[in-house]
């Protein structure tokens, strides 16, 4: 960096030949001499700002934080800035003369370096990201105060959850915890910790060997009812009255429908309407114009959960989906369905369509008496016959609960329905059979399907254990 000393000024032509203008020329370079040497004392003393080398070492002492800024290097990239920006606004709260700016001041990267700021650095709070942000997202999800995506980002949501964390903890270990909605190093230990120990009940912490001790607080489903099939008894529940969207847990009124209404035998032309669905929907898929017969559309309603499926089913036995739903709806008053309103055949989200754990539990309940609907909802493997092989579909169920290999596997487990969409959470309703025993259970509003497995087999356990006494 170079600094140029400009001479005093004078007017054209004008010849320097007295004292007194040599006095004052001599002055003028006396002032820029001392401006050239503060300049110089400046450049040497100041801290230099973090750049190149400088900045490489800020990005890796980043990254041993936890932020995840991608690599270092030398590079002040959004993510870099961002990570810069929250450390900052820590310091700046803990009272060190630091502005949020993003850009990597002498003073910011000082205290960045600083080992003693470390825990502090390591505070989770609102704009924060990252597979940091996403454990403890899946862990407030897993304790039930979060019902959103771990999707890494720390928002208003995951705020929140954290908030109610530290206000259960703070009745568990009263100053344990800072009330702030932001999680600190200890905090985030304690959170991924084995909170049981301190009293806190949630499914994580639930001792599976005694089945019978189960409780509301050990099951990750927002609405539960659990049956004994053979008598109708009410086991279990947690807000079974409580309507709540079914997603395609409503195919199981759908097929109940369609069977009181159509010849399962009677070969059908796929209407256009099935293609009327929508854009994100699960399809079979079928093909407006091709033939079936209405067994096999059912077994592809049901397996494939297709909404194409349904929806062509419903114009197949009323003529449009709005006659159809009113038919579901006359079934479900008979069945004492008292709490379930259906607008569509497919479950899927509308305005007026909902129903309630106790409710899908009884229509299971009346379904599993008849033969074809019991075949139907347990099979697992289907084949869709057509007269070119290469148009043959063979339709499966992967659901874990039935898989042999799956840690979620559960033995006797039988049926009968899924259903999810992300303002439903994961449903679903089964059956459950073992030693003369029959169980029927509806979970829904969970947050994944793993947990809804989780659920079904502590509810199965729970059934087991009070129908053996």
């Amino acid at each position: 960096m170079g600094v140029r000393i400009m001479a005093p000024a004078r007017a054209p032509g004008r010849i320097i030949h007295t004292e007194r203008d040599v006095i004052t020329l001599r002055r003028c370079f006396r002032k820029a001499a001392c401006a050239l040497l503060a300049l110089c004392l400046t450049l040497v003393l100041s801290p230099v700002r973090a750049e190149g080398t400088d900045l490489i070492r800020l990005q890796e002492r980043l990254l041993t934080l936890g932020f995840e800024i991608g690599k270092a290097d030398g590079a002040l990239g959004p993510k870099t800035s961002s990570a810069i920006c929250l450390a900052q606004v820590l310091l700046a709260e803990s009272g060190y003369d630091i502005s949020p700016t993003g850009k990597p001041d002498a003073e910011t990267a000082a205290q960045i370096m600083r080992e003693e700021n470390s825990d502090l650095l390591k505070t989770l709070l609102k704009g924060s990201w990252g597979s940091r942000v996403q454990a403890a997202q899946r862990r407030l999800i897993s304790l039930n105060l979060l019902r959103d995506s771990a999707d890494g980002t720390f928002g208003a949501n995951t705020e929140a959850a954290v908030a109610a964390f530290e206000e259960q903890m703070d009745i568990l270990l009263p100053g344990r915890v800072r009330k702030d909605g932001r999680l600190s190093a200890d905090e985030y230990n304690l959170l991924m910790g084995d909170l049981g120990v301190y009293g806190w009940e949630a499914p994580p912490f639930f001792d599976d060997r005694y089945p019978e001790n189960l409780k509301e607080s050990y099951l990750y489903a927002d609405h539960v009812c659990l049956i004994n099939a053979q008598t109708g008894e009410t086991l279990f529940e947690k807000a079974a009255d409580e309507a709540a969207e079914p997603a395609s847990t409503t195919k199981i009124v759908t097929l109940l429908t369609a069977l009181s209404l159509c010849d399962p035998d009677e070969v059908v032309v796929i209407p256009s309407a099935a293609a009327d669905v929508p854009a994100d929907s699960t399809l079979v898929p079928l093909r407006p114009g091709e033939t079936m017969t209405m067994r096999d559309l059912l077994y592809a309603m049901m397996i494939r959960s297709g909404n194409d499926a349904a929806n062509a089913i419903a114009v197949l036995c009323s003529g449009s989906v709005e006659a159809f739903a009113e038919e579901m709806n006359r079934l479900a008053a008979t069945l004492g369905m008292g709490n379930s309103h259906f607008v569509n055949a497919h479950g899927y989200t509308a305005e007026g369509h909902y129903t309630t754990a106790r409710d899908l539990v009884k229509a299971a309940r009346y379904g599993m008496t008849h033969t074809l609907f019991s075949r139907i909802v347990t099979c697992l493997k289907y084949t869709l016959p057509a007269d070119d092989p290469k148009d043959v579909r063979v339709l499966t169920s992967k659901w874990e609960i039935f898989d042999p290999d799956s840690e979620y596997y559960i033995p006797h487990a039988a049926g009968i329905k899924s259903g999810y969409t992300s303002s439903a959470g994961f449903c679903f309703v089964g059956a459950y059979q073992e030693n003369g025993v029959t169980l029927i259970a509806a979970v829904m509003g969970g947050p994944w399907r793993n947990m809804a497995w989780t659920d079904l087999k502590r509810l199965y356990a729970y059934g087991m254990a009070v129908c053996g006494k």
